[in-house]
This record gives structure tokens, C-alpha cells and sequence, in this order.
């Protein structure tokens, strides 16, 4: 069987939506960036930010060059400095060469101080 590839990758994104409804923030956010295997994505996220805890859920969706997609989850918390937040991509399945997808990675997204633009560090172990 395939016990998974290892990954690691990076992405810069920028929010290009945020809306506060309650003690949630909702953020749309798109981006691009480099992974091992994969090459060159793109990748569109919708998360929502708990304005108490600092908790962040949501998915994220990256898309290769060639258009196959990768769907993950996101499950995140504040790592100590208010614009950290560390957590984990549950991969959920995709499309074309994702078709099936699974495993999980770890990440950390530093919010620049503009509060706009988001860099992602992520690393982690995949199957497909």
C-alpha cells in the first residue's frame, strides 16, 4: 500500500474578504505557492475565526497547474503571538490525481502586520 508521501510547502495569500457576524470573523482568502509533488498551486480557503478564542476552522482548496484540485480541512489556534496560528490540514479527498486524497499536515500562518497578507508554512504526509 502507499504509506504516504511526505510534504512540504509554502503559500502566500492575501484576504480578499472578511465579514464579522457575531463573535466570528469570516475570511475568504486566495493564494499561491509551491509544494513538493505538486509543484506551482494556487489555493482558495474559507475560514471562520472565533473573535474569543483566536480558533480558527474552515477548508482550503488547492489547485495544481494542470487544475486537479486537493480539498482539506482546517483546524487551527493562536500559537502565542496574536498573529500566529499553528494547526492542522485534514486532507479530504479531490479530484484528477487527488481523487481519494487523505493524510495530514501541519501549518503555521503568520498574518503580516497589514493585517491583509497571510504566509503559510506547511509540512506533513499525504496519500493519493
Amino acid at each position: 500500500g502507499d504509506d504516504g508521501r511526505p510534504l512540504k510547502g509554502h503559500a502566500d495569500e492575501l484576504i480578499i474578504s472578511a465579514e464579522q457576524v457575531g463573535d466570528e470573523l469570516l475570511v475568504i482568502a486566495t493564494g499561491e505557492g509551491q509544494a513538493t509533488h505538486w509543484g506551482q498551486f494556487t489555493r482558495l480557503a474559507h475560514v471562520v475565526i472565533n473573535l474569543v478564542d483566536g480558533s480558527v476552522k474552515g477548508t482550503v482548496v488547492f489547485t495544481a497547474a494542470n487544475g486537479d484540485q486537493l480539498f482539506a480541512d482546517i483546524d487551527g489556534v493562536p500559537t502565542g503571538s496574536p498573529s500566529t496560528v499553528g494547526g492542522t490540514y485534514t486532507f479530504t479527498g479531490g479530484t484528477g490525481r487527488f481523487n481519494g486524497a487523505s493524510g495530514t499536515a501541519e501549518f503555521v500562518g503568520v498574518i503580516a502586520s497589514d493585517g491583509i497578507h497571510i504566509t503559510v508554512a506547511f509540512e506533513g504526509t499525504i496519500q493519493y
